[in-house]
């Protein structure tokens, strides 16, 4: 199984497609690591600014990794557990449409947003099957840790959309089929905002859900330093006085 990762560009949205839906959008090693070259070329390209990840067809998200490849030596290379971080420094969101397992809820916990099709699944079945799971320190830190291990320990259940939205990992539950659509809006409406701001929100708020608090606050005050120092921050006054959108330049 070859790396099945596709990457378009849509204005400022890099949409990141796995692209395997004879698997059910499955992973090998060398998929795990274009998704994460993908992440980085989003944060390089000054163009970007945000990341939307789905899995090709209705059928399945991503349903983990491909026992083929495990079982031929395809994960010869580290599994990667650190998309499950959220490595890109800009901000990504998961469309997910049918099956979301395994592997698949921790390339979406990689995600800062997850919006889901109405008939989506969400499971961990390793579990059921003594296999190991080095990322679920970061799904420990996006839900309450009983809605962690509840999934973590009924491997052999699938929970719906409903109930990860009723958990909190869900961002928006939308009608079958409108996963992306509605994450390519949530996308140009984040990137509307000023990406200045945006990534070092994203930057405090993934800080501050484990740091200490006085080491959170200092990080806010650099960056609040920081941006009132930025060209954007004259730029957002002198539209505003002019009644116009601002013309960001993340600088």
């Amino acid at each position: 199984m070859a790396a099945a990762v596709h990457v378009d560009i849509d204005g400022h949205v890099m949409i990141v497609r796995l692209d395997d839906p004879a698997h059910h959008n499955a992973y090998d090693g060398a998929t795990l690591h274009a998704v994460g070259d993908a992440w980085a070329q989003l944060d390089q390209n000054d163009d970007l600014r945000v990341g939307v990840l789905c899995g090709t067809g209705s059928d399945a998200f991503c349903t983990g990794a491909d026992v083929e490849a495990v079982v031929n030596g395809g994960f010869s290379d580290p599994p990667y557990p650190e998309l499950a971080e959220g490595i890109a420094h800009k901000p990504t969101i998961a469309a997910i449409e049918g099956m979301c397992l395994g592997g698949g809820m921790m390339l979406a916990a990689g995600c800062d947003l997850r919006i889901a099709g109405r008939s989506a699944t969400f499971g961990l079945p390793e579990a059921r099957w003594n296999y190991p799971a080095q990322w679920l320190g970061a799904l420990a830190r996006q839900l309450l840790p009983q809605h962690a291990m509840e999934l973590a320990f009924i491997a052999d259940e699938r929970l719906s959309a409903h109930r990860l939205f009723e958990m909190g990992w869900l961002s928006a539950v939308v009608d079958d089929g409108d996963a992306l659509t509605e994450s390519l809006r949530w996308a140009e409406r984040i990137g509307a905002q000023a990406p200045g701001a945006v990534q070092r929100f994203r930057e405090l708020i993934r800080y501050g859900s484990w740091a200490a608090p006085v080491d959170a606050l200092a990080l806010g005050h650099r960056q609040s330093v920081e941006l009132m120092a930025m060209e954007d921050t004259a730029e957002a006054a002198k539209a505003r006085a002019e009644r116009r959108p601002p013309n960001w330049t993340g600088r």
